[in-house]
């Protein structure tokens, strides 16, 4: 692929994270953003506005976008910016035409659907690459490797989430939208920490009503074959709550394992317990800062340009898959078989 001809982009899906995307996109000469396709043309213009890209072209659907030969776009990059729900679809609209593909998580709601997209890309020979900016990004990583150098598990792991939420946006499409939109980075971090391979996922979600009408806590628990066990409570605090009630956006972490225990509010530093000393932890500063989306999009860029492979987010979904199935039916997902 000649690096002097960049090649074109459709942006599907013109809310609030597009414009994350588009400063890294329109950063890179291997690039040109070539539509926007939205169903709604006044979330499109107000992008394209703020975005400097008052020529690019709209579209109402991806299929008039991918077809729209006319209008100079050739087959390229399709970026699947949608609500979640309407990833899957979105995705495979794409890959089947031909075009490669990036998307938000989660890749799907369902372990199945997210396997037929890897298949169907590594078929035609595409790529099909999932943001994943918590599970990879440095900061969290170095924390990671704080943790390890002390040792192989088991853990104990727990995480909060809280999210500042004035409105529900997309998320009042999903029947457990703390689940799918925030827990699933939850399970994107803590394949990092935990190698062993989930048993089972036990979840809930409820309404939190007197917060806001779009608002809900989450709590999920997952067990590891080697007795590692990880908590996850996270939510939409609404926008009656105040600033200090929110976490920060890598969360809240404690650790335990036998003599030692780390705890993380996911900024600039981590407090190590030990037992022998048990009140005065050792500080350590994280003096890496976090580095959001832009490293993740260049890789998905070199991906495409002949560079490596990505991970297909397949773990995260079968855990995502796991959780939802549980808090819909109440009873803990056995995971054994579609961890294999």
């Amino acid at each position: 692929m000649n690096p002097m001809n960049p090649i074109n982009v459709v942006i599907v899906g013109c809310g609030l994270i597009a414009g994350r995307w588009i400063r890294a996109l329109s950063a890179d000469r291997r690039v040109t953003i070539a539509a926007l396709v939205d169903v709604d043309r006044e979330a499109a213009t107000r992008l394209a506005q703020r975005s400097g890209l008052a020529e690019v072209p709209w579209f109402a659907n991806l299929e008039s976008a991918l077809a729209a030969n006319g209008s100079g776009i050739v087959a390229g990059i399709v970026v699947n910016l949608t609500p979640a729900d309407l990833h899957a679809p979105h995705t495979q609209t794409a890959l089947e035409q031909g075009w490669h593909v990036f998307t938000e998580k989660p890749l799907a709601l369902h372990l199945d659907q997210a396997r037929d997209l890897v298949q169907l890309a590594h078929r035609r020979e595409l790529v099909l690459a999932v943001m994943s900016n918590r599970g990879h990004d440095r900061r969290f990583l170095a924390f990671r490797d704080l943790v390890h150098a002390a040792g192989a598990g088991p853990y104990t792991i727990s995480q909060d989430m809280f999210v500042r939420l004035p409105a529900a946006g997309f998320r009042s499409q999903l029947t457990f939208p703390a689940v799918a939109d925030l827990a699933v980075h939850a399970f994107d971090q803590i394949q990092q920490l935990i190698r062993a391979a989930p048993v089972s996922v036990h979840c809930t979600e409820t309404p939190l009503p007197f917060l806001g009408a779009h608002c809900s806590i989450a709590a999920a628990t997952v067990a590891f074959a080697d007795g590692s066990v990880f908590t996850f409570r996270g939510g939409f605090t609404g926008s009656l709550t105040g600033m200090a009630h929110r976490t920060c956006a890598d969360g809240h972490w404690r650790i335990d394992q036998p003599g030692i225990g780390w705890q993380w509010n996911g900024l600039d530093t981590v407090a190590t317990f030990h037992d022998v000393d048990p009140d005065h932890p050792t500080i350590t500063a994280m003096a890496t800062p976090p580095d959001g989306h832009g490293p993740r999009i260049t890789a998905m860029l070199d991906a495409v340009h002949g560079g490596p492979c990505l991970p297909d987010a397949l773990g995260s979904i079968a855990l995502l898959d796991a959780a939802l199935r549980s808090a819909r039916t109440g009873q803990p997902t056995d995971m054994t078989e579609a961890w294999r």
